[in-house]
């Protein structure tokens, strides 16, 4: 499958939006719907993608924030991603002794090789396992105070959110999340917000 990607806000839809910041790069898939079509999977490059339009979002909204949860969630992963080659490494050596495998190590400054003191060596990498398993509790507690709550409230009331837009604008048609773009819902709501504080300043004179 030859994947293309949103690269935009003005493409991108909301629902989409949403779905990807809690972690699902799937929906930044061009014609992926998780309705109809089977589960595929993504590449790394994803995060790349997507981290441009989280600067965009950034840009529209003045919503510094969002970057800061987004450069968590890559920290997250990528500390994740090392312990869990290291373990596995460890795991399958211990399996058939094949020092072939070892190899995989060098690329996070373990060289380990065929006489030296095993037993030692194999300390050095639980010890970092242990030290990324430390910073990655550590990192998750970080990101879930700083951005989570916010943003799972946003998601689980998006279709109300979308409502109360639909009423306030008088747009007179409902607002299909799946299709609207994130730079029209921010605009959308740019607009909402405008004319609530037109009608709260009436409201005071």
């Amino acid at each position: 499958m030859d994947i293309k990607y949103y690269k935009t806000c003005d493409t991108l839809p909301i629902y989409n939006f949403y779905k990807i910041l809690d972690g699902d790069f799937r929906y930044l898939v061009k014609g992926w719907n998780d309705l109809d079509d089977e589960d595929i999977k993504v590449p790394v490059e994803a995060k790349e993608v997507f981290n441009i339009i989280i600067q965009e979002y950034s840009e529209l909204t003045s919503n510094k924030e969002i970057i800061v949860s987004l450069n968590l969630q890559i920290l997250i992963s990528e500390l994740e991603f090392e312990r869990d080659v290291l373990k596995t490494t460890l795991d399958i050596f211990n399996e058939n002794e094949d020092f072939a495998v070892l190899v995989v190590l060098s690329e996070f400054g373990f060289n380990i090789k065929e006489g030296d003191d095993l037993d030692y060596e194999f300390k050095k990498v639980i010890k970092r396992i242990k030290g990324l398993n430390n910073k990655i509790r550590v990192q998750k507690v970080k990101y879930t105070n700083r951005f989570k709550k916010e943003n799972d409230d946003i998601k689980h009331n998006l279709d109300k959110e979308a409502l109360l837009l639909e009423i306030n604008l008088k747009l007179g048609r409902e607002i299909n999340t799946r299709k609207t773009s994130v730079s029209k819902w921010v605009n959308m709501i740019e607009i909402s917000k405008a004319k609530n504080a037109e009608i709260e300043k009436i409201s005071n004179k």
